[in-house]
């Protein structure tokens, strides 16, 4: 009897194909079979597992005699053909652990359950450089089993098939197969699978790994958003679970906040993104589908959220793409998300748009004038408008272009010139012939970074990105000439791109043979332009300063647990204002700049002088007045760290509860520095 049928489905991808089916083949529980459908492909995608059944009986090879256009004919033609007691999925692009069929079974077996929920690893590859994410890792904490969906609604993010083991009659009994025709099958499958499931087995065990090539020529559907197919097919499955959903309010309601949270969010990103006509046709497509959902699922958004979504139901196209500075351009705070006289405008749902409009739990007035996000765009080739509602700009405001090296700060600059002001709007010249590098050792080739405008107003120092849309100037096309600037053996040339959110990044390249460094060094100190500072540590009217000063711990794997950075957000952010260090362990919580700053480890002085409490485990500060001693239980890696003589806490609850104590009991002192 075959444990597990593994149904691989690709389409005209043989590059990556014979990669996903080695995966399966090479599988530690061997009692498999693979059923290997082909979508009627025109490359030779056929030829490639029919050589491989050949040598491999385990392998099963079934055409579709015409191509379906999406994944739900072929595995549903891989459900019929399937022998095994439990069924499995891959596509030709993604491949599977090397121990998925085992862990996924043995959890089947252990836990009697009609299904079991893996972790899947996203491999997000951008060029050379590949980032790796899990899928919803909070969702996989330990393993477990539900009885109900809605003991877990939060398993309605995980509606992939691919990370999943499902008992093959089990399937059969509930009639459960994918929708054919359209995008986004697993959606329903997968529900539909939850719902009927008597157990739901979870374990944390990584047993798919989702390949995403941003790059790639052919790119896989869930990268295709601006396609209006993608966002139809998408909403036409999430009608269709709807209907399922229809005697299950409490279920249902789940279902749209999840909506709202995750693919809504996703189409907004592709909307800010986009040119305009493409936004407007995907935009009023997205508004039919959100203005049928009950307006209790928009309270249970985040507010930023949730004022783009009042924009995207009111119609109102610019004030949608301007407020979404915020979600999705990096916390940029715009007239549209702050209003200055929401009254006027229409309700939505029900609710006046003053409910839709209330960011008061953003708490944008603490954000101190060094940590607000300004929105720099670069509209010409030597033109910046800089957008403030922050009231941080004044008439003696100076700035420049900051060039920013990723590991050893800032590189170069060019000075701006103010040229005009508007109500809201600053607008600045650039002299690239001014350009002027900081560092006497130069740029060497290959160094690169970003680009950054420094602004000085009063003493007050604020760096915020530079951005460069593509309605606006291609930045591709300005790249900077070092020339006459640049030491013999350094970078002669900053070739410019920007990312997808219009982030513009640098390299170095080229090597200069002309002038020797001793006089480009003396060049340097001679010049009279703008020089570069460092951003000061600057106190928080009314909130104390915690400075969170852990002992150094060598690299190691449970370096993620050692301080919840976004549970410490939650309690006490508009309570205290955290300066924590920046290194991988520490999670940074988005858009939370009124509640905490990163210092790096050679600025720790610094950041002492402003405390007014100091969370640690090293034993060297510990003898500090200001001191609260907190250490996780961090496993074995406990032993590489200090021993510590004094009683500490342990758990994040128990520091948070500590803080709110000694807030309490004391007048926190803010004479500090």
């Amino acid at each position: 009897m075959i444990d597990i049928s593994v149904i691989l489905i690709g389409y005209n991808d043989a590059d990556r194909l014979k990669v996903a089916l080695n995966s399966i083949q090479d599988q530690s529980h061997a009692n498999i079979e693979i059923i290997a459908v082909d979508d009627h492909s025109t490359d030779n995608s056929l030829e490639i597992l029919q050589s491989a059944a050949l040598s491999d009986p385990r392998i099963r090879v079934d055409q579709l005699p015409t191509n379906s256009g999406g994944c739900s004919a072929p595995r549903n033609r891989g459900l019929e053909l399937a022998q095994g007691d439990y069924v499995m999925f891959c596509d030709s692009d993604d491949t599977l652990d090397r121990h998925a069929c085992r862990n996924l079974l043995r959890a089947a077996r252990a836990m009697n359950a009609d299904l079991v929920v893996g972790t899947a690893e996203r491999h997000i590859a951008d060029g050379d450089k590949v980032e790796n994410k899990l899928w919803w890792p909070e969702l996989h904490a330990g393993s477990r089993v539900v009885t109900a969906l809605l003991q877990c609604p939060d398993l309605l993010y995980d509606t992939i098939t691919a990370n999943k083991i499902f008992r093959r009659e089990f399937l059969r009994e509930h009639h459960i197969d994918f929708p054919p025709g359209l995008l986004f099958e697993d959606q329903l499958f997968t529900l539909k699978a939850y719902r009927a499931a008597g157990a739901i087995g979870v374990i944390p065990e990584v047993v798919y790994h989702w390949n995403v090539a941003r790059q790639h020529s052919s790119r896989s559907i869930t990268q295709s958003r601006k396609e209006l197919r993608n966002l139809q097919d998408r909403i036409a499955v999430n009608k269709l679970i709807d209907a399922e959903l229809t005697q299950d309010p409490k279920l249902a309601l789940n279902k749209h906040i999840k909506f709202l949270r995750h693919e809504a969010s996703l189409y907004l990103a592709t909307i800010f993104e986009a040119d305009s006509d493409t936004g407007a046709e995907l935009a009023g497509e997205l508004a039919k589908y959100c203005s049928t959902i009950p307006v209790a699922a928009y309270s249970e958004i985040r507010s930023g959220l949730r004022v783009a979504l009042y924009y995207l139901l009111a119609g109102h196209f610019d004030n949608l793409v301007e407020s979404l500075w915020w979600e999705k351009g990096g916390g940029v705070v715009t007239e549209s998300l702050r209003p200055s006289n929401p009254q006027s405008l229409p309700s939505q749902l029900g609710q006046p748009a003053t409910w839709w409009l209330d960011t008061d739990d953003l708490h944008l007035d603490l954000i101190p004038p060094s940590r607000r996000v300004l929105l720099h765009r670069w509209t010409h080739p030597n033109r910046i408008v800089t957008s403030d509602l922050s009231g941080l700009i004044n008439q003696t405001c100076t700035g420049q272009m900051l060039f920013v090296e990723k590991r050893n700060g800032a590189t170069a600059t060019i000075p701006l010139k103010r040229v005009g002001t508007g109500d809201h709007d600053i607008e600045w010249t650039l002299a690239l012939d001014s350009f002027d590098l900081i560092q006497d050792r130069g740029i060497n080739p290959g160094e690169s970074g970003s680009i950054v405008i420094e602004l000085n107003c009063d003493g007050v120092l604020n760096r915020s990105p530079l951005i460069a849309r593509e309605a606006d100037v291609d930045v591709s096309t300005l790249g900077i000439e070092l020339g006459s600037r640049a030491s013999a053996g350094c970078a002669d040339q900053l070739t410019l791109r920007s990312d997808d959110r219009g982030r513009i990044n640098w390299k170095a390249r080229g090597s200069a043979k002309g002038l020797m460094p001793a006089l480009n060094k003396v060049r340097r100190k001679l010049h009279s332009g703008i020089t570069h500072h460092r951003l000061p540590f600057e106190r928080v009217v009314g909130r104390p300063i915690v400075v969170y000063a852990p002992a150094e711990l060598p690299d190691y794997p449970t370096r993620l647990t050692r301080f919840d950075t976004q549970e410490w957000v939650k309690e006490l952010g508009t309570d205290v204002y955290l300066l924590i260090p920046v290194e991988p362990f520490t999670p940074t919580p988005a858009r939370a700049s009124y509640a905490y700053r990163t210092y790096a480890q050679n600025r720790l002085s610094e950041a002492l002088q402003l405390a007014d409490f100091v969370i640690t485990d090293s034993p060297e500060l510990l003898q500090d007045q200001r001191a609260i001693p907190f250490r996780r239980d961090l496993g074995a890696a406990r032993y590489l760290l200090p021993p510590i003589e004094v009683q500490v806490l342990n758990t994040e609850s128990e520091l948070i509860a500590r803080v709110r104590e000694l807030l309490a009991e004391q007048s926190v002192g803010l004479t500090h520095g």
